[in-house]
């Protein structure tokens, strides 16, 4: 907050009254605010382009603004840095575009962090321009939406709406939690409640007095593992052609083409049933090196049952019936038909289809035991379509050895009534529940 102040303060020192009272008046229905983006400059790939296409979308939310589309300012001018002549930034904005604000920069990356220095011309007084350049910089997975937001707050000189983040809320005292969704999340059970660990990448271990004295045993998992000798190994557990006790020693791997640098492990709780307008608090313990944009993560995905739908059988089906997918094409339709009814049956978790995802972020520099809570669905309650929820412990980049304990699912307790679902903002949007069945094709 009082970053923004400093920036609103800063602003308005530079800005004309009438650009402010063009922005109020153009809300009530005046004439909109024209703003041309230039395709930022960034000699390190097309960062510059993508982050001022995210300035683009997120200046076309604020109804003032007319923004210039960006096949018009490329046909203009090309990557605009802010070394730039600003003679020639007002030519064009005057002779050719026929706006009142343009915004120009250069785009840098240092490892995993990205740095802009943004520039702005104000022609909302003739005679009288107005520049301004602010440096912005993030270095998390969504660092182009950051900038992005934070210069059309410099732009606006206010906030922009921005959804609920890890840390708004405060995490409620335990002694207000009940009892956790999930059974066996500090995993003292064994693997009861979870899959079985696969002796290659996942395992259930007692604690060392290095990796927490007391906490009993704990999920390692491990991520510097040779891809293509895990995955092979992975696929026959999933057939049931083979069983962990025969689990293979992998080499261990570090680069790019490791498990870690590719799929990454996920571990998986059993199915726990969705309540529709619910809202849900997950916590866990993690140990674990991170790096910048990438961290662990344990995700809570929903699944709605598909098995009325389902046009063909699941691999693992297939395998179990010694079918092969080419035999079950050249099946009459009605075959095909009783053979999934049949399975579908005998194997409903098999046809769940996922229809939801949220995930808390797992962030470590330190690589020491290290507590993360949040709630979800961050706005509103769980949405009525999702009938099934799964908790999935995911660990990946950089490679190496994830601890992790206290994996628990909760009930928000300061929820009283059921929350109203809150729909999606993207346009024509419907979720899969919603959706028409697929017509069913003849077999030829």
């Amino acid at each position: 907050m009082q970053h923004m102040m400093s920036i609103f303060l800063a602003l308005a020192a530079i800005t004309p009254p009438a650009l402010v009272q063009g922005q109020k008046g153009a809300a009530a229905g005046d004439k909109k605010i024209c703003v041309v983006v230039f395709d930022f400059a960034c000699a390190q790939g097309d960062y510059g382009k993508q982050i001022s296409d995210s300035i683009r979308l997120r200046l076309r939310r604020h109804k003032e603004y007319s923004v210039v589309d960006r096949l018009t300012t490329q046909e203009t001018a090309g990557p605009t840095g802010v070394d730039v002549d600003r003679n020639k930034i007002i030519k064009i904005m005057n002779e050719q575009l026929a706006v009142t604000v343009a915004l120009y920069g250069t785009v840098t990356k240092t490892d995993e962090t990205f740095f802009a220095e943004v520039s702005g011309v104000d022609l909302s007084k003739p005679g009288e321009p107005v520049f301004w350049t602010e440096n912005f910089s993030d270095n998390t997975q969504r660092a182009r939406s950051q900038i992005a937001r934070k210069t059309v707050e410099a732009l606006r000189s206010q906030a922009d709406w921005t959804p609920p983040e890890y840390g708004d809320e405060e995490e409620p005292d335990s002694k207000q939690w009940g009892k956790p969704l999930n059974v066996n999340g500090g995993f003292e059970d064994g693997h009861k409640g979870w899959d079985p660990p696969d002796l290659a990448s996942t395992f259930l271990v007692k604690a060392k007095d290095a990796e927490g004295l007391g906490r009993g045993t704990i999920l390692h998992v491990r991520t510097d593992l040779e891809r293509d000798a895990w995955l092979a190994y992975r696929r026959k557990l999933r057939l049931g052609q083979t069983d962990p006790s025969k689990a293979p020693k992998i080499a261990r791997d570090t680069g790019y083409n490791s498990v870690a640098g590719l799929e990454g492990v996920h571990y998986r709780s059993s199915w726990i049933k969705a309540t529709p307008g619910q809202r849900y608090w997950l916590v866990a313990d993690m140990k674990g090196k991170t790096s910048g944009m990438f961290f662990a993560k344990v995700f809570v995905k929903g699944f709605l049952n598909w098995g009325t739908r389902a046009e063909g059988l699941p691999e693992s089906s297939l395998s179990q019936l010694g079918l092969t997918p080419r035999q079950f094409a050249d099946l009459p339709m009605e075959k095909q038909q009783q053979l999934i009814a049949a399975d579908v049956k005998r194997h409903p978790h098999r046809y769940r289809r996922e229809c939801y995802r949220w995930y808390l972020s797992c962030r470590n520099k330190e690589s020491t035991w290290k507590h993360f809570a949040a709630p979800f669905p961050p706005r509103g309650g769980l949405p009525k379509h999702v009938q099934w929820l799964q908790i999935q412990i995911y660990s990946y980049w950089p490679p190496g050895e994830y601890l992790w304990d206290d994996v628990h699912l909760y009930k928000d307790p300061r929820q009283t009534p059921p929350l109203p679902e809150e729909k999606a903002r993207t346009p024509r949007y419907r979720p899969i529940a919603s959706q028409p069945a697929p017509a069913a094709q003849p077999h030829k």
